[in-house]
């Protein structure tokens, strides 16, 4: 048995090393990329607040001026009055920044032209669409079975656990590899075990999540949105569907206003409650686009056990449930994930060139003794 489960760990491991390598360091690049966009670009952001703001119909109008190519997705409201609306565009990287007192554009951008939204891009999608997001998912679900194979080969015989936790530095390079990517493995394998599981589960969301939490809980954690009653005439206005969202929760704060992306589709107000976890928030208002009706309210908080379960899998993906101190810890997970996929790596790459090069060694000691034979 442990002779099978050190081949898996070895083979499944050299399958996906370069993208779990490629996912840990993005991952530690990309967990304060929101942080990282404010400060790259700064004259997006920043407006002098005003008592007054503009009207959502007025934001939305300016967003679709700003750039026609594109239908618009969503307003992302700010926290601080300090800073701009983002909109973001359906089809592309496009971005666009609003001044929410008075409406006028600051700017635009294209996520795809920049590092951090070329990262972003790489670490959830490969660079590949929903392609790439699959490969992303399957490989982060081979990292919890390496995890786990990984815990049960460390697991020390006889009770020998300071040996188990030691690194002996002065032997050769072969054993302090070894070392190194067996306890940098164990002292972070818990960590990476729920960030790599969580990945799983916001990667595959209709393969992996749902069947899941359905299977466990004995309810799906997905509701089809809401419909619109007509498929076509003039839109509602979208103050008013934000009035009424806010009178539904008024201890809410309102992060996201999505529009319609059919005919038939309605428009959803999303909100962060006191108590939710998810950054977000995931409760959400959907009303009629074209006579604004309330269609439907989904406060989490009453929400059934797999949706409340799976509004966790964001945050503690990403290291933000626990505030400033656990998104720091992400990031040496993530560092940790590349450095033990790596370290893997390269012991199997050391071990069979060593491997070769005592071959070749026994092939030129064999042609002497022929020689040697023949004389």
């Amino acid at each position: 048995m442990r002779k099978l489960i050190s081949w898996l760990h070895r083979y499944v491991g050299l399958a996906v090393v370069a993208v779990l390598a490629m996912s840990g360091i993005t991952g530690a690049l990309i967990t304060f990329h929101g942080e990282i966009d404010r400060v790259t670009h700064a004259e997006l952001r920043p407006v002098v607040p005003q008592p007054a703001g503009a009207s959502v119909d007025n934001l939305a109008a300016s967003a679709r001026q700003a750039w026609p190519g594109d239908p618009v997705r969503m307003l992302v409201f700010p926290e601080s009055q300090r800073d701009a609306v983002e909109v973001w565009y359906r089809g592309s990287g496009m971005r666009a920044y609003l001044d929410p007192h008075d409406g006028h554009v600051l700017g635009l951008r294209d996520t795809h032209d920049t590092l951090m939204g070329i990262l972003v891009d790489l670490h959830t999608n490969l660079l590949s669409g929903e392609t790439g997001r699959a490969v992303i998912g399957w490989c982060g679900f081979a990292a919890v079975l390496l995890i786990a194979m990984g815990i049960w080969l460390w697991w020390p015989r006889r009770g020998r656990w300071r040996q188990a936790f030691t690194v002996k530095w002065g032997a050769g390079a072969a054993r302090v590899w070894l070392d190194v990517h067996k306890v940098a493995g164990i002292v972070t394998g818990l960590f990476l075990l729920v960030i790599a599981a969580t990945g799983t589960a916001l990667a595959l969301p209709g393969i992996v999540t749902d069947p899941l939490l359905a299977a466990l809980t004995g309810q799906g954690a997905t509701r089809s949105a809401p419909v619109s009653a007509q498929r076509a005439g003039p839109p509602a206005s979208l103050d008013a569907m934000i009035q009424r969202a806010a009178a539904t929760f008024p201890q809410g704060r309102i992060t996201r206003l999505m529009l319609a992306a059919k005919p038939q589709g309605a428009v959803a107000v999303r909100m962060r409650l006191p108590g939710e976890i998810h950054q977000l928030g995931r409760t959400f208002v959907f009303f009629d686009q074209y006579d604004g009706t309330l269609l439907r309210a989904d406060n989490l908080l009453e929400a059934n056990l797999a949706t409340r379960i799976n509004a966790w899998f964001y945050p503690l993906h990403t290291g933000a449930y626990g505030g400033m101190g656990t998104r720091v810890l992400n990031v040496l997970f993530g560092v940790s994930l590349a450095l033990i996929s790596l370290s893997g790596g390269w012991m199997w790459v050391r071990n069979r060139l060593a491997k070769r090069r005592a071959a070749a060694r026994q092939r030129g000691r064999s042609d002497v003794r022929e020689v040697e034979s023949v004389r």
